[in-house]
């Protein structure tokens, strides 16, 4: 059974389902929290950045939203909180991955960058046990951890981390070949 879009996950919010809300952010909390990591921010900065974009939420659901370009509009959203919190704290860096922090919207090419990300999270997520693990730890874990980290944590033989990785990343593949390509964000 293929999960709720974000089209039914915010319909049923509008109907006060709190199971759908949670699932709302389960989903999207990852997304949201690395606008504001990447900027330097702290992890209780951050975390303030999500409870805004959370009441940002709120306000937009009651307002209407409908799930198209979902993704852009939180990562827009996350982006002006994360702005508003630097200029506040006077703290944020500019890394290498990402254009300086504006009030103004992030370019497009930083928004469809970043819903891919989501997209390649989402299929992540449904690939479970050692594979999901493996892949978190060499893509999402920052810094990555060395080889040797990698299959000690995993408790696995270090010569068999590259054909496992292969099978995995070929399972990851596939997982985004049926998830559907998001839109163009606007």
């Amino acid at each position: 059974m293929a999960p709720p879009t974000d089209t039914e996950l915010l319909a049923r919010c509008r109907e006060k389902d709190e199971g759908a809300w949670k699932a709302l952010i389960e989903r999207y909390a990852a997304l949201v929290l690395s606008i504001p990591r990447r900027y330097g921010l702290s992890e209780d900065r951050a975390e303030d950045v999500l409870g805004e974009v959370c009441v940002a939420l709120v306000k937009s659901i009651a307002a209407g939203q409908d799930g198209s370009e979902f993704a852009g509009w939180l990562i827009r959203a996350s982006t002006r909180a994360t702005w508003e919190a630097a200029r506040k704290d006077r703290v944020a860096m500019t890394p290498d991955d990402m254009p300086p922090l504006t009030s103004a919207a992030p370019p497009d090419e930083m928004v469809a960058a970043l819903v891919e990300e989501q997209r390649v999270r989402e299929a992540l997520h449904d690939i479970p046990g050692r594979c999901g693990k493996l892949l978190t730890l060499l893509y999402f874990t920052a810094p990555a951890p060395a080889d040797d980290e990698v299959a000690r944590r995993l408790k696995m033989p270090r010569g068999s981390l590259g054909p496992t990785r292969t099978r995995c990343l070929e399972k990851l593949r596939e997982r985004l070949e049926r998830i559907q390509a998001p839109s163009e964000p606007s």
